[in-house]
């Protein structure tokens, strides 16, 4: 199939969708969300957007890993280097990958060990996963550091309401991929469990574009391995004890840098891989109960290892780790005073995060560990007819480098009350990002660890609508607005990370979301970011962050057994480090060319309780590269059954 004929048939796919109709893509009003304060919230109650990716979702489409469910989610650029398992990388409107927040369940699982703190979103398969919400703004004062450009949240599969409830999951697809998932839930009186375990691995493409001389067609593969349990027992009504326990391990090839007389030539390397990236969360908690009034104690742990190897070579080896105890009260009250469907959740945090990197030929040895507290409030209410507003406060004290108070202030209005089909909604805070054990004492070969570092600072505002004219059709826009000082840039003359930069981001997203009965249903979504660094002469664009993203999705049921779920993407050309056809660094940033991305889902229900499904990706078999040097994955197409008993 031609790349045009195989666009066609994507759009075809997609315009056939409005004869038919199904739910909305993303949070509407009703759905209830954790992420944005702490506690279940329906989300039109918000002032702020969080885009909420269900396991109803990530069937229908067929997804397999998290990079792949955020790619279509607005307001989130996804770089990945490769295939699944390869460094993925996730902005947030506009906002540095280091600036969001990724969390399993509400614990933090950004990486000690990462010389920028980052979360590797490559390794994350989604089988565990009942839920994915993607909180788009600044959350300092809620979570912490690495909030300014918003959270993700994995929330795990939970008991059923039946004693036992097994699933299942397998398929193979292109570049020899294999799929199998196995997982139950259940409830048997007081006990609630959930247990998944989730593999997959495939032969992979080559990761350098054909375009290069040095392409070879050698394959970079990877496989994913992930343990999730889950288990919660009410000891009496008032007490109730709860654990969790995930374990992700993964390897991945990936091809070299170093090569050529500056190191600088992207190439094949057939011996470079990842031999193991071992991630480790745990938590044991409690929650007493009294009335309105919840207190919850809860510690744990999360853990990663990752060794990579050059032709059986270890040339490096990190381990991180960061230990946490949480206490943490909630007040609910459906009216006190002139307050309604109030929540006020407090608490202190304390956590203990330690890296340990072994010496390598351009590293020295590394191992540091610092202690933080932290202190927060975050309160909700209903003050008035359809009006909600939202206040959060948070106090980090970190061992090294101080104390950072953060905040947010919002509110919504809802005017349905008023017989006007209207919601305004608009908020505004201050958030952080605290500098890595790397940043401040690492050193290697380019770069001297610099102890006086500060935290980046940023300052969010937000303000949006949505209207819905017709029951069938909504619209809405958020305008969003950022600014970053004291951003951490490398310093040649001094070898050193400093206090140098700064950044300003500014942009709108909008939507129309159409349903036309109860069997389909459409959504458009434009984002626009400019985002440029406002230090640097000529406040040039930020790389990898492209001006424009539309994305158009579909899903229609076209019989009671037969499901079509169709999605399109388009990303403009955007700034980034560019490489030549030799496979050669090409000095100073240029233009990586936009591209388009389509995929298509069919599910046939055989029973209520097996499915069988087929799903492609990149159906136009487009050649891009994001980011640049990195091929993207041709098109694909999987086969699998699932089922639910």
């Amino acid at each position: 199939m031609s790349r045009i004929s195989a666009r066609l048939l994507a759009g075809a796919c997609i315009a056939a969708l409005a004869a038919y109709a199904t739910p909305a893509l993303a949070a509407e009003a009703g759905e209830i969300v954790v992420t944005a304060t702490r506690t279940p919230t329906e989300v039109e109650r918000l002032p702020a957007r969080v885009e909420v990716i269900d396991r109803e979702e990530i069937e229908s489409k067929g997804l397999l890993t998290l990079a792949d469910a955020l790619r279509q989610a607005p307001g989130v650029t996804v770089a990945s280097t490769g295939q699944p398992g390869a460094q993925t990388s996730v902005f947030l409107r506009g906002a540095n990958s280091k600036h969001t927040l990724a969390l399993f369940d509400g614990i933090r699982l950004n990486d000690p060990t990462a010389p920028n703190g980052q979360y590797d979103f490559g390794q994350d398969t989604l089988g565990d996963l009942e839920r994915v919400e993607v909180l788009r703004g600044a959350a300092s004062s809620i979570y912490g550091s690495d909030a300014i450009g918003g959270v993700v949240n994995l929330v795990p599969r939970r008991g059923a309401d039946k004693a036992f409830a097994p699933f299942f999951d397998v398929s193979a697809g292109a570049f020899e991929s294999y799929r199998g998932l196995l997982g139950a839930a259940g409830t048997i009186d007081a006990l609630s469990y959930g247990a998944t375990v989730d593999a997959f691995t495939t032969d992979g493409f080559d990761q350098v574009p054909e375009r290069f001389a040095t392409h070879t067609g050698d394959k970079d593969g990877s496989d994913i391995r992930t343990f999730t349990g889950t288990a919660a027992y009410a000891v009496t009504e008032a007490l109730s004890l709860d654990a969790l326990v995930r374990h992700r391990s993964s390897r991945a090839d990936f091809d070299t840098f170093s090569g050529g007389p500056f190191f600088s030539l992207r190439a094949d390397d057939p011996d470079l891989e990842i031999d193991s990236d071992d991630y480790t969360v745990w938590r044991v908690g409690g929650s007493l109960k009294a009335g309105g009034f919840t207190t919850r104690l809860s510690g744990g742990q999360v853990s990663n290892k990752r060794e990579e190897h050059d032709g059986g070579v270890t040339t490096t080896r990190v381990e991180g780790e960061r230990n946490f105890v949480d206490l943490t009260s909630t007040i609910t009250s459906d009216r006190l005073g002139f307050l309604k469907d109030a929540a006020l959740t407090f608490g202190a945090q304390y956590s203990s995060e330690s890296t340990d990197n072994s010496s390598t030929l351009f590293t020295n040895a590394l191992s540091a560990e610092e202690d933080s507290h932290a202190v927060f409030a975050v309160g909700h209410s209903r003050i008035g007819a359809g009006t909600d507003v939202a206040l959060s406060l948070r106090w980090d004290d970190n061992e090294n480098f101080g104390s950072q108070t953060t905040y947010t202030v919002g509110a919504s209005q809802d005017f349905s009350s008023f017989n006007a089909p209207v919601r305004l909604y608009a908020s505004w805070g201050v958030s952080y990002k605290a500098p890595t054990l790397s940043e401040r004492f690492g050193t290697n070969f380019f770069n001297i660890g610099n102890p006086n570092l500060a935290p980046e600072e940023g300052t969010s505002a937000e303000i949006g609508f949505d209207y819905a004219p017709l029951a069938a059709l909504s619209l809405g826009a958020t305008y969003f607005d950022t600014e970053i000082d004291n951003l951490i840039e490398y310093n040649f003359g001094s070898l050193q990370n400093i206090n140098i930069g700064r950044a300003k981001i500014d942009g709108f997203e909008a939507y129309v979301r159409h349903a036309i009965g109860d069997r389909a249903s459409l959504r458009l979504d434009y984002t626009f970011t400019d985002a440029r660094a406002t230090s640097s002469p000529g406040a040039p664009r930020l790389a990898r962050r492209a001006p424009h993203a539309w994305s158009l999705a579909g899903d229609v049921r076209i019989t009671e057994n037969l499901r079509l779920n169709a999605g399109w993407t388009w990303t403009s050309s955007r700034v980034d480090v560019i490489y030549d056809n030799t496979g050669d660094f090409v000095s100073g940033a240029g233009r990586n060319p936009g591209h388009d991305f389509g995929a298509l889902a069919l599910t046939y229900a055989v029973t209520d309780a097996i499915s069988v499904y087929a799903a492609a990706r990149n159906v136009s078999d487009t050649a891009y590269e994001d980011p640049n040097a990195f091929a993207g994955a041709p098109r694909s197409v999987t086969v699998g059954i699932r089922g639910t008993f």
